[in-house]
């Protein structure tokens, strides 16, 4: 009942701005917008077609789609935001790719045609490498670019829409850093100790990463809920979709120091100054790259101490095996590049 009449399966909502919208909603179906006027003749006529079965529901399209035609580049990215190999990655890459790929699809050609307009099986090499070259003052987003690209037609070969790969031509531009993100030295670590004394969350999370050597996406993670017979036990992050990598690593006696004399979270150790847990390894990341800055450290990060973690075991005799162990590397090549 809506007002002083009988509308059987007819619903009311008000939203937060006040505006109101009438659904009829049968048993065990979606509901069906009512759109005019609430009790006028032509609100009956909508009304009576719902309820009569003639009126179907609403679609709403996936995040990001906009009914491109299939055969389009655009078509193509849609496809592969709704495929399995796109819905199975972890929720940063997800956003990385779609980053990287609808960016890709605004582009224009020397032409002034839209890319994601264009039939993506007229994209060849060329396109793309001018479409890289335009990023070369960011090379990594560059290269970015040209590995989604070739991600995006490795799905696009799988599932019978293209026969070639335009992306594999296209070489990646050379890193900055020929040997990556550089690792802390123990002189680092001795000036990070004397800006952010224990008892603080900075030499917690200082702590936690220089006594277990994990990523960013596993060090903001780390909690409570993962402490078992004395050791944290856990899945890493990265590739935990696809090919997951169990750990369990101990809880070392500097580990315990630390987590007595800091106030830390229930769900996680790391918590803000608003005692929540970080919302993602990003927000975490940047979090310590400030605390690095207050120590003076400009060039230092939280990924360069899981280099410094793998070097400090090499140091002390541990076998490539004995690594791969603590830090969940799957080859010793990663972890020759790491402990070099």
């Amino acid at each position: 009942m809506v007002g002083k009449k009988v509308f059987p399966y007819l619903e009311k909502s008000v939203s937060r701005h006040g505006q109101v919208r009438f659904y009829v909603r049968k048993p065990d179906q979606p509901r069906i917008r009512v759109h005019a006027e609430f009790d006028t003749p032509e609100f009956l006529v909508e009304y009576g077609r719902a309820i009569a079965g003639e009126t179907k529901p609403a679609t709403r399209k996936a995040k990001g789609e906009t009914g491109a035609p299939a055969a389009s580049l655009r078509g193509l990215v849609e496809a592969y935001f709704r495929s399995p190999e796109f819905l199975s990655l972890s929720t940063s890459s997800k956003s990385k790719r779609r980053f990287s790929l609808e960016r890709f699809c605004a582009l224009k050609n020397k032409q002034g045609h839209i890319y994601g307009d264009l039939p993506y099986c007229a994209l060849l090499p060329r396109h793309i490498r001018a479409a890289r070259d335009e990023l070369a003052a960011t090379p990594g987003a560059a290269n970015d670019l040209v590995k989604t690209l070739r991600q995006l037609f490795t799905f696009a070969i799988a599932t019978d829409r293209a026969d070639s790969n335009p992306a594999k031509d296209v070489p990646y531009f050379p890193p900055v850093r020929a040997d990556g993100i550089p690792a802390w030295t123990d002189a680092d670590v001795a000036a990070y100790e004397a800006r952010h004394p224990t008892g603080t969350m900075a030499r917690l999370a200082l702590v936690l990463l220089t006594e277990t050597g994990q990523r960013l996406s596993d060090i903001y993670r780390l909690g409570p809920p993962m402490v078992r017979d004395g050791s944290l036990m856990f899945v890493q992050a990265k590739n935990r979709a696809r090919k997951p990598v169990p750990l369990v690593l101990p809880i070392t006696d500097a580990m315990r120091e630390a987590l007595a004399a800091t106030i830390h979270g229930e769900r996680t150790f790391l918590i803000t100054e608003y005692g929540r847990p970080f919302a993602s390894p990003a927000a975490f990341g940047n979090w310590f790259r400030d605390r690095c800055r207050e120590a003076g450290l400009t060039d230092r990060s939280a990924h360069g101490l899981r280099k410094h973690f793998s070097a400090k075991l090499a140091e002390s005799g541990a076998s490539d095996r004995e690594i791969m162990a603590m830090t969940g590397h799957r080859t010793s090549k990663e972890v020759d590049r790491y402990t070099r």
